[in-house]
């Protein structure tokens, strides 16, 4: 049932991939100029330029990266799937990736100094999601990794409430800019 589902999911987002206006026709729709001049080249995935790495020019480029990363990874483990210490990598490596999701939320606050259009009751509603589960991981004697993981993303959660007060002033500020007030 998980197979079907997945192929429908994928064939869906390939009739929307297909079906879909290209970006200059939707800002020409929109009466605005897409992010590529009437000169300038266009940047893809299998143009291979790191430079561009994730700043392609196109939806199609990022479908193919991960589709690529996918068939990448599934090999890899299909091949490896015997040998611990890469399942124990790969089990750490998703939820470090997980613990790390307010990360560039952090940074990003800092750039700007401020939190404006970030929902704080959203943060607070994350942060009590992460203690409990962290709570939950640390009673029930899960391994090392899940509590390790677990701390560190209701520290950065932590920083983000942080960032809240400290940038409070800005965030007012930036509000009222916004509203015209």
């Amino acid at each position: 049932m998980v197979t079907l589902g997945a192929i429908f999911m994928l064939y869906v987002l390939l009739c929307c991939v297909n079906g879909s206006a290209q970006p200059d026709e939707t800002a020409h729709w929109l009466d605005q100029r897409s992010g590529i001049a009437g000169r300038e080249k266009p940047r893809r995935f299998y143009d291979m330029d790191r430079k561009y790495f994730w700043a392609w020019t196109d939806f199609q480029s990022y479908l193919d990266c991960m589709l690529v990363f996918s068939v990448f990874g599934a090999a890899v483990t299909y091949l490896m799937i015997e040998f611990s210490p890469f399942v124990e990598l790969i089990g750490f490596l998703a939820v470090f990736t997980e613990a790390m999701l307010g990360a560039p939320q952090i940074v990003k606050n800092h750039q700007n100094k401020s939190t404006e259009g970030m929902s704080v009751s959203m943060v607070i509603m994350w942060t009590c999601g992460d203690v409990f589960k962290t709570a939950y991981f640390v009673l029930r004697e899960a391994p090392t990794q899940f509590w390790v993981c677990g701390a560190l993303q209701v520290s950065l959660d932590i920083v983000i409430l942080f960032q809240v007060w400290l940038y409070r002033q800005n965030t007012a500020a930036a509000r009222r800019v916004r509203r015209g007030d």
